[in-house]
């Protein structure tokens, strides 16, 4: 495989550039999201949000979009279900339900950006993002695009306060809401950084510290990211390898 390079990014969260109502607010009125859920908002910041750093503002036709989320439009997804016991069949919201699935955001994405390559909604909660990451690789490997916009998406909600109580091995803490945006290819340009990326299975444990103990890892989201990792995304003058894994996320 060929190395894997990230051209631009942008990461939204508290630990680097938070997004606010506002901004989602402007991004939904410049993208014409007017029956957009809030996930696929989200989606949209992680690009054409007027906060954070600059990205490109047009992308080659030919980008390949990849989304990737742990808990995916989850809030969409129990409204819709809410509807589904409260109403009859006949009254049950066709553009809710519409958003309460997982490629949603990805189809609003390339009618946004107006790309058309080959896309792909990734999800998953062993390190989603790692997978993402490898299929990124293996279709530029296979020339089947020039590029690859990778977004992930991890919105807040009723079931990511709950997931350290219902699953507190796996969830130490809250999940964070994060937006990122990575602009990845196969070519090293001025400025890009070569990405490292180790996948392993089992994303909530590994200490590093050597003494072959299992404890959750220092994880900050569902992507796989730790903080330390997340702020390192978020250097846009570090030229530096991205080192990323999310088995040892404590020592990054």
């Amino acid at each position: 495989m060929p190395d894997l390079y990230l051209q631009n990014c942008r990461v939204f969260s508290r630990f680097t550039t938070p997004l606010s109502e506002d901004d989602l607010k402007a991004v939904r009125i410049a993208c014409s999201l007017r029956r957009a859920d809030r996930f696929t908002t989200l989606a949209a910041a992680a690009v054409k949000a007027p906060a954070g750093q600059a990205f490109p503002a047009t992308l080659p036709p030919s980008t390949g979009l990849i989304t990737v989320s742990a808990f995916g439009p989850h809030k969409t997804v129990f409204a819709t279900l809410d509807d589904i016991l409260d109403y009859p069949e006949d009254m049950i919201l066709p553009v809710r339900f519409s958003h309460s699935v997982h490629n949603a955001a990805a189809a609003y994405l390339g009618t946004i950006l107006a790309i058309t390559g080959p896309t792909f909604a990734v999800t998953g909660f062993e390190a989603p993002l790692f997978a993402a990451l490898e299929l990124a690789q293996t279709l530029l490997h296979a020339a089947a695009c020039p590029l690859v916009l990778l977004i992930g998406i991890e919105e807040r909600g009723s079931l990511t306060q709950a997931a350290p109580a219902l699953a507190p091995e796996r969830f130490p803490t809250e999940p964070e809401e994060i937006v990122c945006a990575m602009l990845l290819s196969t070519e090293a340009t001025a400025g890009s950084r070569r990405v490292i990326h180790e996948r392993h299975p089992g994303t909530g444990t590994g200490t590093g510290t050597g003494t072959g103990t299992s404890q959750p890892a220092a994880a900050a989201c569902t992507l796989g990211l730790s903080e330390a990792a997340i702020r390192q995304l978020a250097e846009s003058d570090n030229t530096a390898d991205l080192r990323l894994s999310p088995e040892h996320a404590a020592d990054l």
